[in-house]
């Protein structure tokens, strides 16, 4: 449901408005930023260079990388290779072999998020569960959508790997959570296996 409402106000701000004659909400760069991958040749130098040097990076890569010898990061073509594009630069230097093994361990932790939602005893440590999970899946999707410019340019970081410290903490205080989820959900468990069972007469 929030993903559809998201469409819908991207759609009306890029598409409708305009359409309709109505002001846009964005500034013309802003509609270039999240429109660019749709046409990255249109305007390499400009709004979709950042896309064109992430997805030149990650094809450079290859299956296993190219180690100290990747210039689109080494040589700092690639814009902002520490925070949102670091994605590339693990494509480039590691190859498919590295960013495929990332994106496992990622996938690794979703699949324990969702082994906690399923073992939680209240709704409210289920919903909890559920929102980090939907959370990380969707910073995951577009921040690698966008190094592999088939999503806009939007600055969402990448959980765990991205330098910045409001986004690391974060995603430690969701952890944090989901430990404490699993943690109450283990003792719940336990309590109610050593429970006096009553004596039938």
């Amino acid at each position: 449901m929030i993903g559809g409402l998201a469409a819908a106000a991207v759609s009306f701000a890029l598409v409708i408005a305009p359409a309709a004659g109505l002001p846009s909400p964005l500034h013309g760069y802003q509609q270039d930023r999240l429109t660019s991958f749709l046409h990255p040749s249109n305007d390499p130098s400009d709004a979709s260079y950042q896309v064109n040097q992430s997805v030149t990076a990650i094809g450079s890569g290859e299956k296993t990388g190219r180690g100290d010898n990747s210039t689109q990061t080494k040589l700092l073509f690639l814009p902002e290779r520490h925070t949102d594009f670091v994605f590339a630069v693990i494509g480039e230097r590691f190859g498919f072999m590295g960013a495929a093994f990332v994106l496992s361990l990622y996938a690794l932790l979703i699949w324990r998020i969702l082994r906690i939602l399923t073992l939680s005893k209240n709704l409210f440590g289920t919903l909890i569960a559920g929102g980090i999970a939907a959370m990380l899946m969707f910073q995951i999707l577009v921040n690698v959508g966008m190094t592999l410019g088939i999503m806009p340019v939007t600055g969402v970081t990448l959980p765990l790997m991205s330098y910045g410290g409001s986004s690391v903490i974060a995603t430690f205080l969701a952890i944090g959570l989901l430990q404490s989820i699993h943690t109450q959900a283990r003792l719940s468990s336990s309590t109610r296996s050593r429970a006096p069972t009553p004596l039938l007469r």
